[in-house]
């Protein structure tokens, strides 16, 4: 009888172990064929138009950075930069460089802002260059440097920021239609 058992468990763990294998083989084909359907869903013009338009999101992200550094800025404002900050990322919680501190730590992106506004004047640029490497899975990297001004010393940082690729529905008077838009992810 012992026997019997011992044999239909091996036999039944056998089966789970493929069953697993395969499960897991195919979640890792699907995420390559996801990443492989953007290379193939646009071309490689469309998909430039998407990399370039994340790279105007940088720019806007470094121009409100620098905003919430202006004293004169009322706090009405600020908080419309935040909100605009917060509606670039998809994920609050995302892990930025730390323009505030010498050290350019990693921090939340929501430790950031709190420090932006209490620092002093801080003037941002983003250079013309932009790399943007391989598609990954809904993903990209893209590359830039940054210039930071603070207390009349120019720093340069390079940075290496995940952009997201997402299909959302957005609403068109009555219509629904699934639009592609892109949202900054760590540095």
């Amino acid at each position: 009888m012992n026997k019997k058992f011992l044999l239909i468990v091996i036999f039944l763990s056998s089966f789970l172990v493929e069953a697993q294998s395969s499960m897991n083989e195919s979640v890792s084909e699907k995420k390559a064929a996801t990443a492989m359907t953007l290379n193939k869903r646009f071309s490689a013009k469309v998909l430039n138009a998407y990399q370039e338009n994340s790279k105007t999101k940088v720019e806007d992200l470094f121009t409100y950075f620098q905003m919430l550094t202006d004293a004169k800025l009322n706090d009405d404002l600020k908080k419309e930069v935040v909100k605009n900050i917060n509606l670039l990322f998809q994920n609050p919680n995302t892990t930025v460089i730390d323009f505030t501190s010498d050290s350019f730590d990693k921090i939340t992106l929501q430790q950031f802002i709190q420090k932006l506004l209490i620092s002093e004047p801080i003037l941002f640029s983003v250079s013309d260059e932009s790399r943007f490497d391989s598609v990954e899975y809904q993903s990209w990297k893209t590359g830039y440097t940054v210039s930071r001004t603070k207390s009349g010393i120019v720093t340069k940082t390079k940075i290496v920021q995940k952009v997201f690729f997402f299909e959302t529905p957005k609403m068109f008077g009555e219509e629904t239609k699934m639009v592609f838009s892109t949202i900054l992810g760590e540095m």
